[in-house]
């Protein structure tokens, strides 16, 4: 037994013997959750994600994951960044395709933040294809323009594990502090009204059409992401 092994008490141990059980009887789900920011992606999917035995890959997270990891696609990554270029589509779908290979990953996933755009959603098919997968659901959550000011402008975001708060609507048990670890939260620096409705107009501009192109392959789940939490959970969990 390594030292490292060691360490781990017999009833953690057990518990992720328990855990690895019930993933095996689990369906196999490949899915993207969609929404404006402030939607209740960043909530939902850690909690989904659990229960259905899924790996959360949001954009962000994979990119600075893959090029810290020093991975190809991450090398590739950090040479273009180091340029001062964005990021390309082939490259961001590399990384998914490395991510998804990961023992975290084997009964799906959920897609946070990509695809953006129909290319995207189309290069992410053909990837998916070439795997002889496809996308199962995609979770669009709807939500009002404006509610999603109050939602925003509220939000405390845990960085290592990315459990949001909302000081209005889900505030933590110790105001600035995660409920879990005691650690510090954090505002993200475009969380603010202004920088909020150029992001939205963008995503209605570019997104929309990404959930056009999966409605008419009959995959859609359009979600009221304005009820309470526990609501919208649960209407995930019946379209799931």
């Amino acid at each position: 037994m390594s030292a490292s092994l060691a360490a781990v008490s017999t009833k953690a141990l057990l518990d992720e013997l328990k855990r690895r059980l019930l993933c095996d009887e689990k369906e196999e789900k490949r899915t993207i959750f969609i929404g404006p920011p402030g939607a209740g992606k960043g909530t939902q999917a850690p909690m989904v994600k659990e229960e259905y035995c899924l790996c959360h890959l949001a954009t962000g997270d994979m990119l600075r994951a893959a090029v810290a990891a020093g991975t190809e696609m991450g090398r590739k990554a950090k040479s273009i960044m180091d340029a001062g270029k964005l990021v390309g589509d082939d490259v961001v779908v590399g990384i998914i395709s490395e991510a998804i290979q990961a023992p975290e990953c084997k009964k799906g996933f959920i897609l946070d933040g990509f695809p953006r755009t129909v290319p995207q959603a189309e290069k992410l098919d053909e990837l998916l294809a070439s795997k002889g997968a496809k996308i199962d659901k995609v979770v669009n959550l709807e939500i009002d323009d404006d509610l999603l000011v109050k939602r925003i402008t509220g939000r405390w975001i845990h960085p290592a594990s990315g459990r949001s708060y909302n000081v209005f609507f889900n505030p933590p048990k110790v105001t600035g502090k995660d409920d879990e670890t005691g650690e510090p939260l954090i505002q993200r620096g475009d969380d603010t009204a202004d920088k909020l409705r150029e992001r939205l107009r963008v995503f209605h501009a570019q997104t929309q059409p990404v959930i056009d192109h999966y409605a008419k392959l009959g995959k859609v789940a359009s979600i009221d992401a304005s009820q309470e939490m526990a609501k919208v959970s649960e209407a995930i969990r019946r379209n799931l």
